[in-house]
Parts: C-alpha cells; sequence; structure tokens
C-alpha cells in the first residue's frame, strides 16, 4: 500500500475528527488526491520551539497549514509579547486574515514545539485556484468557516467579560 503523504494524513484526519470549535480546517468533501494536489503547491518548512513564524505588521500573503507540533498566537504592543491568545494544533490553518485580505500581520505566530508546516504562497494558491477551480473554492468557504468561529470565540470571551 501506498504511504500517505504526513500532512495529508493530518487533513483528512482533521476532516473525519470534524472539531466543533472550528480550529481544525475540515473540508469534508476533499479525498486523498485533493489535499496532494494542494500541498505539492506549498513549501514544506520546520519551525523550531520558540522560533518566530509570523511577526505582527509583517507584509506578506501566506497561509500555513499545521501538520505537526503546536503554535501560539500573541499579540504585541511596542516591545512587549503578551499572553497568548490562541494555540494551534495539527490540522489547524494560521495567517488566514493576510491571506485572504492581503493586509498586514495582526499577530505574532511562534512554535511552542518542533513543528512542521505547509506555507502556501497567495500565487500558489492562484495557480491552484486555475487547475482545480472547485476545489479552491471549497478551500476559501473552509477558511471562511475557521474564520468565523474564530470571531464568533473572541466575541463571547467579550460578552463574559
Amino acid at each position: 500500500m501506498e504511504e500517505v503523504h504526513p500532512a495529508v494524513a493530518t487533513f483528512l484526519r482533521a476532516g473525519a475528527e470534524a472539531s466543533p470549535d472550528g480550529e481544525l480546517l475540515v473540508v469534508p468533501q476533499w479525498k486523498r488526491a485533493d489535499w496532494e494536489a494542494l500541498f505539492s503547491r506549498a513549501q514544506h518548512i520546520k519551525a523550531a520551539r520558540g522560533s518566530v513564524l509570523i511577526q505582527k505588521d509583517q507584509s506578506e500573503r501566506t497561509l500555513y497549514f499545521v501538520a505537526s507540533g503546536l503554535l501560539e498566537v500573541t499579540s504585541v504592543v511596542g516591545n512587549l509579547s503578551l499572553d497568548a491568545i490562541a494555540r494551534f494544533h495539527p490540522g489547524s490553518v494560521v495567517g488566514e486574515l493576510s491571506f485572504l485580505d492581503g493586509q498586514a500581520r495582526s499577530a505574532e505566530v511562534r512554535a511552542v514545539a518542533d513543528s512542521e508546516l505547509y506555507r502556501l504562497d497567495f500565487r500558489d494558491y492562484q495557480d491552484f485556484a486555475v487547475a482545480r477551480p472547485s476545489k479552491a473554492c471549497d478551500l476559501v468557504f473552509a477558511i471562511g468557516r475557521v474564520v468565523a468561529m474564530r470571531l464568533r470565540r473572541t466575541l463571547s470571551s467579550i460578552e463574559r467579560l
């Protein structure tokens, strides 16, 4: 039996587990070949524990898929890094806001543990969209669902204050 790409296995598993909290990127209609087609356009990177993956105010239109490890998002005010806002586990995406709107990064993302990620630049996403338009649409809606769930959780936290 042919070995499944580790990131593909992570995201297929995320789809099967369908996290109700919205942290995992779930594209239920995608099969193995769809994930493989996407990750063939992405760059595999390793982030050592403690390394900064995304810097606040940085201009880049890149989406990161967490294949293994753990990432933490913090807010930065001046030279001070505040407490963690969120943690992202395998099967999650990070960097979605700048990926979608083209604006500067809104927070800092750091590896809490040694992590493996797949970096998808917007240009590579556009190539994927030309080759597989319906799959690109599926992906954007799945990312939108993650953004909506994160916003709802944030609003709920604010209401509790």
